[in-house]
């Protein structure tokens, strides 16, 4: 039978109620502002930008799949993008030009820009005169990071903002060193040092605030001298760019990144001219001051303008030097800022070392003076309590896994064994057992034991049915073990044993059909099995009216579900751990009411395993320390291989007289597809799909849709079922959308029943660009292989535990934690600790609130395949900070850590691209099951943030962390 597991499985949950508690904000809202996003010379047509928002941890807000997490909008008729952005007063903001061929069948025409040099453009090999456009995709993800965006605001995005926003990214200026240092995070510090540094490179006033002028309309430049000039020189620097993008053929995807990874390598230089780097500037100023120079000018103002400017390059190429880099430095912060943000910022500084120091000794600071030495005396006293009852308690748990047993056996028999000696560790007599009743009576009427139909469905209006697929063996009492004393019972309407009763205490039994009373097993097979005890309450009556005196009472419940082998129908049933739930109190004294208890503390656990429908077992009931163990059967081992799992073939039918194309993925061993792709058609869009505001344009659209298969290749295959059908825009193309299902995995990862996840390897062949595509797939059936390479398990789909510890004349403590681990391939960890509080949240995590609280969130999550994120926030209300030495503050403090790295997976299984049509596409770069992956924190990052500012980073440098401000002060953590 199955009473050693659950005995086993029952008495280390209730343990950790015993034992798991022995072991000891004001972040502001982001305000939304509307900016105005302008491109290059503002000759840019028919692009989107991208609007992203930058995190806490001074990171680009990007999604598991590291692809920017942005909203979009579209340049309007005057070449701008205006976008309503959220983001906080403080933070800074990305934004990103993002270009687009043209899209006829969905009224959408490609992105151009003017040509603005002067001799013609020469694109492709075609030649494009001055002042006319042309089509441009290619090269031109330009980006800009602005910081601290106000309402109304314009912003430019142009090559130039783009070299700042990489330099912002990896690099700050730290003035006090008159040096450089790394970074890899976006602070207000950085983004303003970096827009300053570029701006003094390039001599702009303002590369992000300047507006470059139209070459073309060279005539029309408004301002006074010095704005025109700056406007001027501005717009001959991006039309030299221009000219020199187009001819560039490096190995970079465009001269703006190949440029930026020099000015980060260089510290913030550029080589002043010659070299063998991306660009010099002599090269880039020539270029310039050429094309402005044979530039027609009409306006005699312009004119003197356009010749000023072109002196200034003169003067300045003459003054570069070969193979030297520049020596530039951006101006000063007390230039870039105004003095009170500047002050705030230096103040912000101060209080997060304050904090930080505070946190050096936080084990003994978190909580106030004496609340520890209580705290660590109540767990103290619990924990022995644990330990005392642990053998105990296991016996409690057998002897009602025992008395379940027995009962079956006296009820199916019409009568009890007379030989019980299996039972005597706890059973001193049978009372009775009437088999007109089918009642039981144990141990001097301290156990009573009967049954009746369990209703299952709690949604219908039947609450006594008269048969149901489960029967309640409903068992109450008081069983003891030693000095432990545990009693069970029902719970009941109000309260009232005199009520009907809401839940029932005992072991349910499910069957396979329905029944009217306990069924023989041989003949009608049961399905799980349930532990089921609704008010529970266990105590040393030795400690009864003593100092020692606790009880542990509340609702526990295990549910195990029965599965066959999916491939084997003819298995064994084996039973795995689908639910656990525990909902328990701790209290100083027994059987009061609880609003007398001094000191106790609530527990709720609850567990739900990923694949208890699915998984198979090594043994009848699995273990439940072996959520993460693989069944070791040779058909189930990691690596083995399923011969001939997939049969594809493409084809052709006709529905509802349309011919269609098709893909038949046929798996014997798990769930069969056939995916359609339905012909081109026109439609008037009067459901204005493409969200134009449209509802009267005719649009070209065609369907896909996802029917199952059922069938075998011995009587054939037929579709049984079909999803709704899938509407898009544009042309029908059957080999994209069948290349898109196998980008995303949907072809090559396929799950099985019982097994787990298999890889099939499709033929593919890369392109130029390092991505793979599937190959010519045959009309004629084929058949592919996989390897087995991520086993079931059972998995815990969710682990959430929360208690509370109430003390009496103390602060209260929460501490509220989830652990989500459905494979072995990765999981993640949330938690929060609470302290001094005077309300809770409703959300989880579960965490305090009011005027004195304490907190510590932590979240890890190691489940993504190219990231590792994870953060730890501890807000502190109204510590003191010494911000000098004779000058201290108390301020309510938040201080948060932020972790974002690569996994470095090798080789890389895939990354997005921005495709031709402006979206992200997915790039297989590696046709394989399986890839190496880092997951160490002694290399990564963590990014310091303080109330809602990006103020440095901690990583180990030489087995040593170190935390590096942004002032370029270190110390060691």
């Amino acid at each position: 039978m199955y009473k050693q597991v659950v005995g086993s499985l029952a008495g280390i949950a209730l343990a950790v109620s015993l034992a798991g508690c022995s072991n000891g904000s004001s972040s502001s809202n982001p305000s939304t502002v509307n900016v105005e996003v302008q491109i290059g010379q503002e000759d840019a047509r028919d692009a989107s930008v991208w609007s992203i928002g930058i995190t806490n941890g001074g990171q680009p807000n990007r999604n598991d799949l590291d692809r920017f997490i942005r909203s979009e909008v579209e340049l309007d008729d005057n070449d701008n993008a205006e976008a309503t952005v959220v983001a906080s007063t403080e933070r800074p903001h990305m934004f990103m030009l993002v270009p687009r061929v043209a899209q006829p069948e969905i009224n959408e025409e490609a992105t151009t820009r003017l040509c603005q040099w002067v001799s013609g453009c020469t694109v492709d090999g075609t030649s494009v005169a001055f002042a006319e456009r042309y089509e441009q995709q290619s090269g031109w993800h330009w980006q800009s990071v602005a910081h601290d965006v106000a309402s109304g605001e314009r912003i430019r995005v142009t090559p130039l903002t783009h070299l700042a926003a990489q330099l912002a990214y990896e690099r700050q200026y730290v003035e006090s060193t008159t040096s450089w240092d790394v970074t890899g995070y976006y602070s207000g510090y950085s983004v303003e040092q970096s827009i300053s540094q570029v701006s003094r490179l390039f001599g702009i006033n303002n590369i992000q605030g300047s507006e470059p002028q139209d070459l073309t309309l060279i005539d029309r430049t408004g301002g006074g001298q010095a704005t025109a000039m700056d406007r001027i020189r501005y717009g001959a620097l991006l039309a030299a760019w221009q000219n020199l993008q187009l001819a560039y053929d490096g190995d970079f995807d465009s001269l703006a990144d190949a440029v930026a990874a020099d000015l980060v390598n260089n510290d913030g230089q550029l080589i002043q001219k010659g070299g063998t780097q991306a660009l010099a500037l002599a090269t880039l100023f020539q270029a310039a001051r050429d094309n402005l120079a044979a530039l027609s000018v009409e306006n005699t103002t312009i004119k003197m303008y356009v010749d000023g400017v072109v002196s200034d390059f003169d003067s300045e190429i003459a003054a570069l030097v070969d193979d030297t880099l520049t020596s530039v430095t951006p101006a000063p912060l007390a230039e870039l800022f105004s003095s009170s943000d500047l002050e705030d910022y230096e103040l912000g500084l101060k209080r997060t070392k304050a904090f930080v120091e505070v946190l050096r000794n936080y084990e003994d600071t978190f909580f106030e003076d004496g609340y520890r030495d209580e705290l660590n005396a109540y767990l103290d006293r619990v924990k022995a309590a644990g330990d005392n009852y642990e053998a105990d308690l296991n016996k409690v748990v057998d002897a009602f896994i025992d008395t379940h047993e027995l009962y079956t056996r006296c009820f199916l028999d019409a009568g009890c064994p007379t030989n019980v000696d299996a039972y005597s560790e706890w059973l001193t007599q049978i009372d009775s057992y009437n088999t007109n009743t089918a009642v039981l009576t144990l141990n001097n009427g301290a156990i009573t034991v009967s049954q009746e139909v369990a209703d299952v469905n709690k949604t219908d209006s039947d609450d006594d049915p008269t048969e149901s697929n489960a029967i309640d063996i409903k068992i109450t009492g008081t069983y003891t073990s030693g000095d432990l004393t545990f009693k069970v019972n029902h719970t009941f309407v109000n309260d009232d044993e005199d009520e009907d009763i809401t839940e029932t205490a005992g072991v349910r039994v499910y069957f396979t059909t329905p029944v009217s009373q306990l069924a023989d097993n041989a003949t009608n097979e049961i399905l799980g099995y349930e532990l089921r005890w609704p008010d529970f309450q266990m105590y040393d009556a030795n400690n009864l009216s003593t100092a020692d005196e606790l009880e542990f009472d509340g609702e526990f419940n295990l549910f195990f579900r029965g599965v066959r082998d999916p491939q084997d129908d003819s298995s064994e049933l084996r039973f795995n751990i689908d639910t656990v739930t525990l909902d328990s109190r701790v209290s100083d004294q027994v059987s009061d009411d609880n609003d007398d208890d001094s000191d106790y503390n609530s527990l709720d656990i609850v567990a739900s395993s990923a694949f208890a429908d699915a998984f198979y077992p090594n043994k009848r009931f699995a273990s439940f320390n072996g959520f993460f163990e693989t069944n070791t059967s040779d058909s189930f081992a990691k690596g083995s291989t399923a011969t001939n799992l997939v049969g594809y073939v493409t084809g052709t039918e006709t529905v509802n007289g349309q011919v269609v194309q098709y893909l038949d993925v046929r798996v014997p061993l798990g769930d069969s597809y056939r995916y359609r792709v339905y012909p081109t058609e026109q439609r008037v869009d009067d459901s204005d799909t493409d969200s134009d505001g449209d509802d009267e344009e005719i649009l070209t659209i065609h369907d896909t849709e996802t029917c199952e298969l059922t069938g075998n290749d011995s009587d054939g295959w037929s579709v049984s079922t079909c999803e709704p059908q899938v509407r898009l825009l544009g042309e029908s193309d059957f080999t994209d959308y069948i290349n898109a299902l196998w980008r995303a995995g949907t072809l090559s990862r396929i799950e099985i029943p019982g097994r787990g996840f298999y890889f099939v390897e499709w033929p593919a062949t890369a392109d130029d660009q390092g991505c793979y595509a599937l190959d010519t797939l045959p009309d004629q059936l084929s058949a592919l292989d996989g390897e087995l390479y991520l086993p079931y398990v059972l998995g815990l789909n969710s682990l959430r535990f929360m208690t509370e510890i109430i003390i009496d004349g103390q602060p209260d403590t929460l501490l509220d934690a989830r652990l989500i681990a459905p494979t072995t391939e990765g999981y993640e960890v949330t938690a929060a600790l609470s302290h001094d509080y005077s309300s809770t949240s409703s959300s989880f995590p579960i965490t305090g609130g009011g005027n004195s609280e304490d907190t510590i969130t932590l979240n890890y999550a190691a489940n993504a395949d190219l990231v590792t994120t994870g953060s730890l926030v501890v807000f502190k209300d109204g510590v003191s900070l010494t911000l000098d030495e004779n000058e201290t503050e108390t301020v309510d403090s938040e201080l948060e850590l932020h972790l974002r790295e690569s996994t470095n997976a090798d080789p890389l299984p895939y990354r997005f691209i921005i495709n031709e049509d402006g979206n992200y596409e997915r790039c297989v770069t590696a046709n394989v099951a399986e890839w190496d992956q880092e997951r160490n924190l002694d290399t990564a990052v963590l990014h310091l943030n303080f109330r809602d500012v990006v103020y440095g980073r901690i990583q180990k440098e030489k087995g040593q962390w170190i935390i590096r401000y942004i002032d370029g002060i270190w110390e060691t953590l």
